[in-house]
């Protein structure tokens, strides 16, 4: 059987081609805009946010973005660790009837396949512009199927884990690590821990440089 007669039917991603829409939502921080690939966060692909603690602070950060996909799109919250604020969300202008959360109890194991089973099935999602998910402990095989979903959704996915896991191998495009300093003020470094953390191109004479820090205000 001929290689073209094999995948006849299915959709291939080739890895070379992966993340290459290069449109952004803003941040609405300048500062972080002018680090961050084609100035700001991706449209499509896995953002992966490395955080010490769980913490609202991380979310906040996301919310200007994520206000403005919900006016347009479904904004979708897998298993979050605390219930979102609804009052703020509407004051950064989201449209809260476009905001979903999944919760899904049972035990330990089953729940962790629930949830990543979820969590793709949002990614993959026609009318989802954005899925956010919390965990720690997942293979780079399932990590990468869930960049591949969000690649075939068109959906920008969130991805929080612990700092922890900041030296393990991701494929995800973009990967920022986050330290807490106060509820108003986080300390960023922008990570590209392997050649394939950042899919796209830098354009020469830009700000971005690898292992950046700054304070920034939320």
């Amino acid at each position: 059987m001929k290689k073209n007669e094999l995948f006849r039917g299915v959709d291939l991603i080739y890895g070379n081609t992966l993340a290459t829409n290069k449109k952004t939502y803003s941040s609405t921080f300048d500062d972080l805009d002018r680090i961050l690939p084609n100035g700001g966060w991706p449209r499509v692909g896995i953002t992966e946010i490395l955080i010490p603690t769980v913490n609202a602070n991380a979310l906040r950060l996301l919310l200007p973005a994520l206000a403005e996909i919900s006016n347009k799109r479904w904004v979708i919250l897998v298993s979050p660790p605390y219930t979102p604020f609804s009052l703020a969300w509407e004051q950064a202008g989201a449209d809260v009837s476009k905001i979903l959360v999944i919760d899904l109890p049972g035990s330990d194991s089953s729940n962790r396949t629930n949830t990543l089973w979820a969590y793709e099935q949002a990614l993959r999602f026609d009318d989802c512009g954005a899925a956010l998910f919390w965990g720690d402990e997942m293979s780079t095989v399932e990590l990468r199927k869930l960049y591949l979903a969000a690649e075939i959704g068109d959906t920008w996915g969130i991805v929080f884990r612990s700092a922890k896991f900041a030296n393990y191998s991701s494929p995800a495009s973009l990967r920022i690590q986050l330290d807490t300093l106060s509820p108003s003020k986080c300390h960023f470094t922008s990570n590209n821990l392997s050649t394939t953390k950042f899919k796209g191109t830098i354009i020469k004479g830009s700000s971005y440089s690898i292992g950046q820090q700054f304070l920034l205000e939320i």
